[in-house]
């Protein structure tokens, strides 16, 4: 009974085999003069009865093709279509086509020092035209499986020696011993592939893929789609690092030779030469050469080149070239050169701007700012500004500026524009102590810094009115001068005034003063000033009229019955520089 069913289920499994084999088997007519390789497919899907199954990649369907036959099998036409370079699988009423595996081979062999015949490990052994490749151990042992070919050649280079070339005999497929001939090289010769260098990018690389890279500086091969899953564990293995690729994608990370449209590492990407387009990476992005186009880092990242386009990193971004473009990071952005924007969570730093803005929370920095905006939470700071604007909430810092400082300390050696904030200190501006006296008694001493065209005034002071320790004052305003002769110049002063006892802390009464003043440049460190004052009261009540007419003692008051009155006074005082 055993031995019946065995002999029906071979005879059907035959006839089964049969007849699918027998698709390729059947015998039609074909007229291919001039037409596509797709319409030659699909006048024999017509006239045979079944359909094809391949893949785009592989089969040029826009190729021109012209021949006819006349009673052929379907697999002969199919041969003389493709070359015999194909296979053709049968599943029920369909063909697959598939590229046709060819027989290998696997070369085996030790290289050695030619002098003294010691292993040398390390050496790059690969097949350029295959870019397929592999790497001695360190005994100087490699072994590269390969397609079998009669024309295929061995290259073989290491830093340190010669390249050499061996033809491979696939007949005769004998374990090689190559000697290899030392090179005496020039310092300039011996030098790391760049983006090695980068602090995070030398861990990240094996030591493998570090010296195929140094051996086959000069050896690049291009690659439409490459899928990885970290460096040296990808889909050209050794040869991975040396690899330009249109379309790269790592699943923790990648290490490639230049990426031309699109990258996205689960973890990071390192490119040894150029980035175009698009770059993504879940930690980090390190490229030694350029970028064109979005870089885009979880937490870092960094161009070796230059940056034309737009960078995004969660913690920071590195440029040891120039940037054009946005800079966009969590916490630090740097680069030597820039035009357009940089955005920053703690600090910008840019060894010089042609064009463009600098926004951080706590800090900026450049040497030389050419032309734009300075805006940080707490400090600013540049060598040369040449045209543009530092507004910071605590101090601005330049040598010489031409344009704008706005914070509470404002410094510079040269300035030529305007600051604004309560301490500013310019070298080649106006910074004098001044003593003045004024119509009702009271004295003042303030500090004027600054330059001519605005300078601040911290002014304190003392008067005697009402109370028997009389009162201090104290106030802050602003200040502008300007040449009338060789010695006399003309100035304009604002101050708001704050009056308090020694007893007890009160500023009940305040006022702001305005005086034009005539001023006169007595010698290079000393200037005599005097001018009328207008004393405007701010504040006071009923109570305290008494004690407020103290402080217009002396002065015309204009508005006799206002509760707050304009008085007209005098005031006359030097500057000492």
């Amino acid at each position: 009974m055993k031995k019946y069913i065995l002999t029906l289920l071979l005879f059907f499994s035959g006839s089964f085999v049969i007849a699918q084999q027998a698709l390729l088997e059947k015998v039609i007519s074909v007229d291919f003069r001039n037409i596509t390789m797709y319409d030659a497919l699909m006048q024999i899907e017509a006239r045979a009865g079944f359909y094809f199954s391949y893949d785009n990649q592989f089969i040029k369907n826009q190729k021109k093709i012209s021949f006819a036959v006349s009673d052929k099998p379907v697999r002969q036409i199919l041969d003389m279509i493709f070359d015999n370079e194909y296979q053709y699988l049968v599943q029920n009423n369909k063909v697959v086509i598939r590229k046709r595996e060819l027989p290998y081979i696997v070369v085996e062999g030790r290289l050695f020092d030619a002098t003294d015949q010691a292993p040398v490990a390390y050496a790059s052994v690969y097949i350029p035209e295959l870019q397929i490749g592999t790497m001695s151990d360190e005994q100087g042992q490699f072994s590269l499986r390969m397609p079998q070919s009669a024309n295929m050649q061995l290259t073989i280079n290491r830093i340190s020696y010669y390249d050499t070339i061996l033809p491979i005999d696939s007949k005769n497929n004998k374990a090689l011993n190559v000697p290899l001939v030392p090179r005496i090289m020039e310092e300039s010769e011996v030098r790391m592939v760049y983006v090695q260098k980068h602090w995070l990018a030398r861990r990240l690389i094996g030591t493998r893929q570090k010296l195929s890279s140094v051996n086959l500086k000069n050896y690049f091969y291009r690659q439409k789609f490459q899928l990885g899953l970290l460096p040296g564990i990808a889909t050209k293995n050794v040869l991975k690092g040396q690899q330009e690729n249109n379309l790269s994608f790592n699943v923790l990370g990648g290490y490639a030779a230049q990426v031309d449209a699109l990258e996205i590492g689960g973890l990071f990407n390192i490119v040894q030469k150029h980035v175009r387009s698009l770059q993504i990476g879940g930690l980090a992005n390190i490229v030694g050469g350029s970028v064109s186009g979005v870089q885009i880092g979880g937490l870092y990242n960094y161009a070796g080149d230059t940056v034309s386009g737009i960078q995004i990193g969660g913690l920071a971004n590195a440029d040891k070239s120039a940037v054009s473009g946005v800079q966009i990071a969590g916490w630090y952005n740097e680069t030597q050169a820039f035009t357009g924007l940089q955005i920053a969570g703690i600090a910008n730093n840019a060894h010089s701007v042609k064009k463009g803005m600098q926004l951080s929370g706590l800090v900026n920095r450049t040497s030389v700012f050419q032309k734009g905006l300075q805006l940080s939470g707490l400090v600013n700071v540049t060598i040369t500004m040449t045209q543009g604007t530092q507004v910071a909430g605590l101090v601005n810092r330049a040598k010489k500026i031409n344009g704008f400082q706005l914070g509470v300390v404002n410094l510079a050696d040269t300035l030529r524009g305007i600051a604004i904030g309560p301490i500013n200190y310019h070298r080649n501006g106006k910074h004098a102590l001044s003593v003045s006296a004024q119509e009702n008694g009271q004295v003042n001493l303030s500090y004027k810094s600054g330059n001519r065209a605005l300078y601040n005034i911290l002014q304190v002071g003392w008067v005697q009115a009402g109370d028997p320790g009389g009162y201090y004052l104290f106030g802050y305003g602003l200040g502008s001068e300007w040449r009338l002769k060789r010695k006399i110049k003309m100035a304009a002063e604002l101050v708001s005034l704050f009056y308090t006892t020694a007893k007890e802390f009160n500023t009940d009464y305040d006022n702001v003063c305005f005086q034009p003043l005539l001023v006169y440049q007595a010698s290079p460190r000393l200037q005599l000033f005097t001018g009328p004052r207008l004393q405007y009261q701010l504040t006071g009540n009923n109570e305290g009229r008494n004690l407020y007419t103290g402080f217009r003692r002396n002065m015309i008051t204009l508005n006799e019955n206002s509760r707050k009155p304009l008085s007209l006074g005098w005031t006359i005082g030097m500057n000492l520089f």
